[in-house]
């Protein structure tokens, strides 16, 4: 694969994400409808409460991208990518996010404690690339790469949530976007190109990683509440019996 062709290297990270999916205990028992509504509760209440933090991985790569004194000059970034980046946290989506799990019985997402997972990877980020040894370049590449597992990863939910779990509104958020999200990493690919010092494979690892993580977050996450339970998915079931 040369990995200067925008193309190839988001093809491959699409086919590598389908890989992660297939093989994820989550994303597999999700699309059979094996995960208990409860669990479901629990696994979207924590990607909320995580997603509700994601604005820090787009200000660290913003803050990477800017001048600064002798630092090296980051890569000609268009600047509408950044503004693609910033409708993932614009305003409106917290409330559609808080419409969402009030369908799936979650009223007050207030009452959903964070789990340490969650946590963890809300920090990995900012651990990884705010660091001034790492370059604006590969925190770019991570988050494209996340945002490349994104349909992916919604169409197995999009799928799902109506066929095993009865729900049938309020899933328009995780609708899938595949020609945007393929069509916005090939424009940062490009941008990478035009700058001449990219690193290619530094920057495909980094892109890769980050798909990996993300897919593994929902794993950890789905473990932990098969493993320890937590008294919120009790307190929503006794509630709809009730």
């Amino acid at each position: 694969m040369e990995l200067r062709d925008s193309r190839a290297v988001a093809e491959s990270l699409a086919s590598y994400t389908r890989d992660r999916l297939d093989e994820s205990d989550f994303f597999s028992a999700l699309s059979t409808g094996e995960v208990p509504l409860g669990h479901v509760r629990e696994v979207f209440g924590q990607y909320f409460l995580w997603r509700g933090r994601f604005h820090r991985w787009l200000d660290a790569c913003v803050a990477k991208i800017a001048p600064s004194g002798d630092a090296p000059s980051a890569p000609r970034v268009p600047g509408e990518m950044i503004g693609r980046l910033a409708q993932e946290v614009k305003a409106g989506q917290r409330e559609v996010a808080s419409s969402f799990l009030a369908i799936l019985g979650v009223d007050d997402p207030s009452r959903i404690a964070v789990l340490p997972v969650t946590d963890a990877y809300a920090e990995s980020f900012l651990r990884c690339y705010c660091p001034a040894d790492r370059s604006a370049a590969e925190a770019l590449a991570a988050l494209a790469g996340r945002e490349l597992s994104v349909p992916g990863r919604n169409e197995i939910i999009v799928s799902a949530l109506p066929k095993h779990y009865g729900v049938t509104s309020g899933i328009d958020f995780f609708r899938p976007r595949t020609s945007y999200a393929m069509e916005h990493f090939r424009q940062l690919w490009q941008a990478f190109a035009r700058d001449g010092k990219a690193d290619f494979r530094q920057l495909f690892e980094a892109a890769r990683l980050e798909i990996w993580e993300h897919i593994t977050f929902w794993d950890d996450v789905y473990s932990a509440v098969l493993t320890d339970g937590h008294p919120l998915t009790a307190d929503w079931v006794i509630a709809e019996n009730n």
